[in-house]
């Protein structure tokens, strides 16, 4: 009986490690303000566009105010932020309307805040990457997944059938890696490539977010 307490306790303890473990992997900036918050995104997002070439002024409007508070409110853990710290940010919207902008933008202030960076590749490129050097580089480390659709699901591998980013994603949620991502397809056409398997992991590791609007590529 004695040594059944004794692992009974054991096993509390190692639960209380995981939760502690997963619960540092979460992103939470609870001290910064809104204002603060979207002056520096602002500063971020038009770091993102000079890289492009583009010069104008990142602009908050209508379309994209709703998406960048709730952005603040999954960064601080808080504020009404109905979805989960614990999870990853997956913005959706139709072409052009700036969503890789400003998820590389909340990638820039994460890294700013907390000097946690994350990798950054078109889910076209993480195909090629994840057969050229396999899963482990990308299995644990913050990272960030724009296009996710655009992509080929399958591809050969010396002949063989591959799903690199399926595999990915199943290495990612095992591990509770945060993920972010974009993409142009709703869920319905992610779950006609991905199989309802992966989308429903996709639940389990994302906070959902929609940009609205018409393409700024003007």
């Amino acid at each position: 009986m004695h040594l059944i307490t004794d692992l009974i306790q054991e096993a509390k303890k190692e639960l209380e490690a995981v939760r502690t473990a997963v619960n540092q992997r979460k992103i939470n900036c609870e001290e910064i303000s809104e204002p603060d918050f979207r002056e520096l995104l602002i500063i971020e997002c038009e770091i993102q566009m000079s890289q492009r070439g583009i010069f104008n002024p990142f602009v908050i409007d209508n379309d994209n105010d709703e998406c960048i508070h709730k952005l603040w409110q999954y960064l601080t853990a808080g504020n009404g932020f109905k979805g989960s710290p614990n999870k990853g940010m997956f913005i959706m919207g139709g072409i052009g309307t700036g969503k890789t902008i400003l998820i590389k933008g909340l990638a820039g202030v994460i890294s700013k805040l907390t000097a946690r960076s994350f990798l950054m590749h078109t889910a076209f490129d993480l195909n090629r990457m994840i057969l050229n050097n396999g899963i482990e580089p990308y299995a644990k480390k913050p990272l960030l997944i724009d296009d996710l659709g655009k992509e080929q699901p399958i591809v050969k591998d010396y002949g063989t059938d591959t799903r690199p980013l399926m595999e990915l994603f199943s290495a990612r949620y095992d591990n509770g890696a945060i993920t972010f991502a974009t993409s142009n397809y709703k869920i319905k056409t992610l779950v006609e490539k991905y199989g309802e398997q992966t989308i429903e992991r996709f639940m389990e590791m994302f906070n959902f977010i929609e940009l609205i609007g018409k393409s700024r590529r003007v």
